[in-house]
C-alpha cells in the first residue's frame, strides 16, 4: 500500500470513530433526557402525594374548628403538633421548588385554577374569589395541581 492509500484509509478510520463518538454522544444525550424527565415524574408525582396529605392536614383542621373542638386543651396540642408536620411538609415542597398558587387580586387567574362554582354577589366583582376549596401547587412555570375555587359570577 502506497502513502496516498493509507493516508485515505486512515481518514476513513477518523471518519468512522468520529460517526461512532458522535452516535454514541447523542445515545448519552437522550439517556440523560430520559433519566431527567423520569425524575421530574416522580417530583411531581411525590408532590402529589404530599400535597393530598397537606389537605388532609387542612381538612382535619377545618373540621376541628367547624365544631369547636380546637377549645379542648388536648385537641390544641394536638392541633399544634399537626401543624408543625403542616408546615414542614409545605416545607418539603418549597425545597423543590413547589409553592402555593397565590391569588394577589383575589381574582381568578386562568390556567392556574378550576372553577367549581360560581355565586352570585352584587357587591363584588365577577370573577372575584369567594373560597378556594383546594390549594393549587405550581413549580416555576409548571402547574402541579390547579386550585378548585368558588368565584363571583353576577
Amino acid at each position: 500500500m502506497n502513502m496516498k492509500e493509507e493516508i485515505i484509509a486512515l481518514k476513513d478510520q477518523l471518519s468512522q470513530i468520529i460517526v461512532e463518538n458522535l452516535q454514541s454522544n447523542n445515545h448519552l444525550k437522550n439517556e440523560i433526557e430520559q433519566k431527567e424527565n423520569e425524575k421530574h415524574d416522580l417530583l411531581k408525582d411525590l408532590s402529589i402525594n404530599i400535597i393530598d396529605i397537606i389537605d388532609s392536614f387542612e381538612n382535619i383542621e377545618e373540621w376541628i374548628v367547624e365544631n369547636e373542638y380546637n377549645e379542648i386543651d388536648e385537641v390544641k396540642r394536638t392541633t399544634s403538633r399537626f401543624k408543625t408536620i403542616h408546615r414542614r411538609l409545605l416545607g418539603l415542597l418549597q425545597n423543590h421548588g413547589i409553592t402555593k398558587v397565590e391569588f394577589p387580586d383575589n381574582r381568578l387567574i386562568v390556567g392556574l385554577c378550576e372553577v367549581v362554582e360560581t355565586e352570585a354577589d352584587s357587591q363584588k366583582k365577577n370573577d372575584e374569589i369567594i373560597s378556594v376549596i383546594r390549594n393549587g401547587y405550581i413549580r416555576g412555570k409548571e402547574l402541579i395541581r390547579p386550585a378548585q375555587i368558588i368565584v363571583v359570577k353576577n
